[in-house]
């Protein structure tokens, strides 16, 4: 049984140099630095700070809609 969660991190540099790190299994997850190991550190920051934001949308109760209904509309069939 895994005691910890894997992300997979993809790297990308741009044309100044600067590395950019890329969390897909977190849409928006993403990261920057100088050199390599920067942008690591940055994704691992990315990734802690993605996870508390989902789990504190998560925590909050969500409220009923005030209206919900349904309507439904039939249009005339032309033979």
């Amino acid at each position: 049984m895994k005691t910890y969660q894997e992300f997979d991190i993809n790297y990308f540099q741009d044309e100044d140099g600067m590395f950019n790190a890329e969390v897909p299994a977190i849409r928006g997850c993403v990261a920057w630095g100088k050199t390599l190991q920067e942008a690591y550190r940055n994704a691992v920051d990315a990734i802690e700070s993605c996870l508390e934001a989902r789990a504190k949308v998560a925590a909050t109760k969500l409220r009923k809609p005030r209206y919900a209904s349904l309507n439904v509309y039939r249009r005339p069939v032309h033979a």
